[in-house]
């Protein structure tokens, strides 16, 4: 009913049954734990933040007339990083010089880069730019690697769980570190399955 429910008349309500112990209690993790789970989070927003920067430099190419998604599989891998830097440093760059730039297996598509980059139009506004995200993203690469490498640090004693949680098909690593920051070791405190 509009108007009768906001926060303190709620926590009165809940109050009242908390004094007669009708309030069964939550999860709270100890300490260690917690400070774990600060952690995962922290990195999962940095993969997001990174993720997002890497969205914004590919759509940057396409407004300026690049379409190398269609052609290169990892728009981050080291031919297309090559290409990258040459059309983003060079003060001429033309599409025709980007194959000697190709490695392994992309040189076969040499004509279809070409034409992916033919046209293209850069202005060194928009170089600026491109190059202020891709510092940000190395950045948060950087910051990412510190992070898992204190995870690392900090899940020693939980070894052996980390191992028992990768045994699922599909878990990595990572998966299985956020999974235990979440609901610790203890399965003792959640009544059943359902309730964990």
């Amino acid at each position: 009913m509009k108007g009768n429910k906001d926060d303190a008349k709620d926590s009165k309500w809940i109050g009242e049954p908390f004094c007669f112990g009708l309030v069964k209690s939550r999860f709270i993790p100890g300490k260690e734990i917690r400070i774990l789970r600060e952690f995962t989070r922290y990195r999962c927003k940095l993969v997001n933040m990174c993720s997002s920067e890497k969205d914004r430099f590919s759509n940057g190419f396409t407004v300026c007339n690049i379409a190398m998604d269609s052609v290169v599989s990892d728009r981050f891998g080291k031919s297309a990083r090559q290409i990258t830097d040459y059309l983003l440093t060079d003060k001429d760059p033309t599409a025709q010089h980007c194959p000697t730039l190709l490695h392994r297996s992309l040189k076969k598509k040499a004509v279809a880069v070409v034409t992916s980059i033919e046209g293209f139009q850069l202005t060194e506004e928009q170089k600026f730019c491109m190059l202020q995200i891709r510092q940000h993203m190395e950045c948060l690469d950087a910051a990412i690697q510190t992070i898992d490498e204190k995870l690392d640090q900090m899940t020693t004693p939980y070894a052996a769980a980390i191992r028992l949680l990768c045994t699922i098909p599909g878990m990595k690593r990572e998966s299985a570190i956020t999974i235990l920051s979440e609901i610790g070791t203890d399965m003792a405190q959640f009544d059943s399955s359902k309730r964990l």
